[in-house]
């Protein structure tokens, strides 16, 4: 399922209440809950935002490494799989079990085109930064007025 990105307006359409009651669940009820959407992955939270230049995508991958994420790029759609596999602990009876384990993904379909030979990938701290630059194309030019 690939997600279009919107521009966000955290004050458009929610009433206090609604904003609250949304802040509550997501922090408390189910933090780190699956999607919602029926596909048994769990939500993977991100930040997107745009510069002139480029796109930066800040995903939240807690304890994942490098060898677990798989970063798949398609015209203007990327696509992030993250795997947070089950630790291996034996006969054990868990009393609480509140750590997310399985598999993240999302895909989001950029409004312009990215230059995919230039994607710059970091992992640090459990966030995962993808910097992808506009492509030539898509970037803005500035047009010089000639006179007479």
């Amino acid at each position: 399922m690939t997600q279009a990105i919107n521009r966000w307006e955290p004050t458009t359409g929610l009433t206090l209440r609604d904003a609250m009651s949304q802040l509550f669940e997501e922090s408390f009820v189910r933090p780190f809950s699956r999607s919602g959407h029926g596909n048994g992955y769990l939500h993977l939270p991100v930040d997107v935002y745009e510069t002139d230049e480029r796109f930066v995508i800040k995903a939240f991958v807690p304890g994942v490494t490098a060898d677990h994420i798989d970063i798949t790029t398609q015209q203007n759609t990327v696509t992030i799989r993250a795997e947070q596999p089950v630790e291996a602990l034996g006969n054990v009876h868990y009393y609480l079990h509140e750590r997310p384990t399985g598999t993240w993904l999302r895909s989001f379909e950029l409004p312009t085109a990215i230059d995919t030979q230039q994607i710059d990938a970091r992992l640090e701290h459990g966030v995962l930064t993808l910097t992808l630059p506009k492509a030539p194309e898509a970037k803005p030019h500035k047009v010089s007025i000639k006179t007479a």
